[in-house]
């Protein structure tokens, strides 16, 4: 295929080598093909097989490359159409991979296109068509698992569409560790179909995505992340016995099920949504699926929840050793500050994340206790990151008189700013 500003592949080159000024010697020419076929596989698709006509030697370098970066966004210079970039890049890829080698592949980084379809003109049939839209992008990550990819990143450019993911082209078996997709529907069957393929899969980021599976499970998992805009099925439960790091940041859908998470050493976690309130045992079943990490980050991003007297929505952090929380254990007197510190006894570093400028207004995790005292005999430092003009705020001087009523001495704390 060629496209109209490209270089043919099959064409024969220009020059038998590179262009170098009169008396000089090409210092690249002079490294060997393996070394030159790493270089240029950073490349995009489209930049790589334009180096073909640099010299007779080159002109086949490409063919070879352990690592693909293909984005449609590459043919802005072609059209002033989205859907037109979209079509040229298809063909464009098609072909690159029919006259790529059959070598094996580290890498296939893949940003995408889908046409976003108009409800009032195809309401009923819609998703036939975004099946149709996402056919090319389903043959070339099943093209790139039958080259043995170790790492796989999809994305699409998000214009109120995603890419319809056909996860049967994962149950094959494939030597895949990484990966990772964004704006990306995942049918029913998902993690299935990575358990029963994927027997190597280590480490999977999702962002934006539609998961659809009630149960996400994994025997292979050590890192799994779920992040902004992503969606989930309703009573969904995580169940991976091997992860040893969690993100779960998603800001619009409720706290799942956390079971069966034995080795989980690190969380990086978000609870309550901003449209709807989250019961409270829904955020008591997250924590205690927590209760067994060294490394906390905790953000609560929640309706205004008031705890009223029940003291026991936190479990025991007994690992726990590093945790970081935001202004929003700030208010009610510190209050779910307090709870945090009186459950985590092996405690050894505690980071306040304020970014909000007043934080004393943001009321949203409250309640009352009749102890507000704590005891943390590990606590060696306390890192509070704020905003540099909130240094002049009240609740600073307060919070740093609480801390030190509990005997954590004033050199203990820092403070730095955004």
């Amino acid at each position: 295929m060629k496209c109209p500003c490209d270089p043919d592949p099959m064409a024969e080159a220009s020059s038998d080598a590179l262009m170098v000024p009169a008396g000089g010697a090409c210092m690249i020419n002079a490294l060997p093909n393996p070394v030159l076929i790493h270089a240029i596989s950073f490349l995009d698709a489209r930049q790589l097989v334009r180096t073909c006509v640099l010299s007779r030697r080159w002109r086949n370098l490409w063919r070879s490359v352990p690592r693909i970066n293909a984005s449609f966004e590459k043919f802005k210079d072609v059209s002033s159409s989205w859907i037109e970039w979209s079509v040229l890049f298809k063909k464009f890829f098609n072909r690159f991979l029919m006259l790529r080698n059959p070598t094996p592949l580290d890498e296939f980084n893949l940003m995408y296109y889908v046409d976003e379809v108009d409800p009032e003109v195809d309401s009923k049939g819609c998703h036939y068509k975004y099946y149709a839209e996402s056919e090319d992008a389903n043959l070339w990550i099943r093209h790139a698992l039958q080259c043995n990819a170790r790492s796989v990143n999809v994305s699409v450019h998000h214009d109120g569409a995603k890419l319809y993911l056909d996860s049967v082209v994962f149950a094959s078996k494939c030597f895949l560790t990484s990966l990772e997709l964004t704006w990306v529907i995942l049918f029913t069957g998902f993690f299935e179909n990575l358990q029963m393929g994927c027997t190597m899969l280590e480490r999977l980021k999702l962002y934006g995505c539609s998961i659809n599976d009630a149960e996400i499970s994994s025997q292979t998992l050590k890192l799994f992340t779920i992040d902004t805009g992503c969606l989930l099925a309703e009573q969904t439960s995580i169940s991976i016995p091997s992860l040893i790091d969690l993100g779960y940041l998603s800001e619009d859908i409720g706290t799942p099920l956390l079971k069966n998470l034995g080795s989980l050493e690190t969380a990086t976690v978000s609870i309550g949504t901003k449209y709807y309130d989250t019961p409270l045992s829904d955020i008591c079943q997250f924590l205690r699926g927590l209760s067994d990490v060294t490394h906390l980050d905790l953000l609560y991003e929640g309706r205004k929840l008031k705890m009223e007297k029940n003291f026991h929505w936190c479990p025991k952090f007994n690992n726990l050793t590093i945790l970081t929380l935001g202004e929003w254990c700030l208010c009610a007197d510190f209050y779910a500050l307090t709870v945090f510190l009186q459950n985590s006894p092996n405690l050894m570093k505690l980071i306040l994340n304020i970014r909000e400028q007043n934080p004393g207004t943001c009321e949203k995790f409250i309640g009352q206790l009749e102890e507000t005292y704590f005891t943390c005999e590990h606590l060696k430092l306390v890192e509070i990151v704020c905003p540099e003009d909130w240094e002049d705020d009240p609740m600073l001087n307060d919070l740093e008189d609480f801390l030190v009523g509990n005997g954590i001495r004033s050199d203990q704390i820092e403070i730095k700013n955004w």
